[in-house]
């Protein structure tokens, strides 16, 4: 369960487990890392709230959060996932026929790390804290 924006829940997640949709997944992407499952985020365009004053959608925002969430879960439970957001956007409309109102917006590999597997040396680097924060 994660938040949306008035609660309109625009997310749309496939998960991609068989090795048909596994094939296709790898046309999407060099960031498929082999795993043997994926997950793929979209927003139905319409059912996002659109914020009144410039009309932005939350989709994007909606999807993200409900990614960060599963991805949280997931570590809970053992799991490893990466964000990928280096993917094809229409070679994954193509592959998995979405329509034209669903918009992908993150494709997450799942699976169980190996003994001994770091993440990227950059994972732990992090700006200082006076960049990135402002009391004001």
């Amino acid at each position: 369960m994660a938040p949306t924006a008035c609660n309109r829940q625009p997310q749309r997640i496939f998960v991609i487990e068989s090795e048909e949709a596994l094939e296709k997944f790898r046309k999407c992407t060099r960031s498929h890392f082999h795993a043997p499952l994926a997950i793929l985020v979209c927003f139905d365009k319409n059912e996002c709230w659109k914020r009144e004053y410039d009309g932005k959608p939350s989709g994007d925002i909606d999807a993200s959060i409900v990614c960060t969430h599963m991805m949280l879960e997931a570590a809970d439970l053992g799991v490893g996932s990466t964000w990928v957001m280096h993917y094809i956007p229409e070679a994954v409309k193509t592959e998995f026929e979405l329509p034209d109102h669903l918009e992908s917006t993150a494709l997450l590999v799942m699976g169980y790390p190996k003994d001994g597997v770091m993440p990227n040396p950059l994972h732990d680097k992090t700006k200082p804290i006076e960049d990135m924060v402002r009391f004001l």
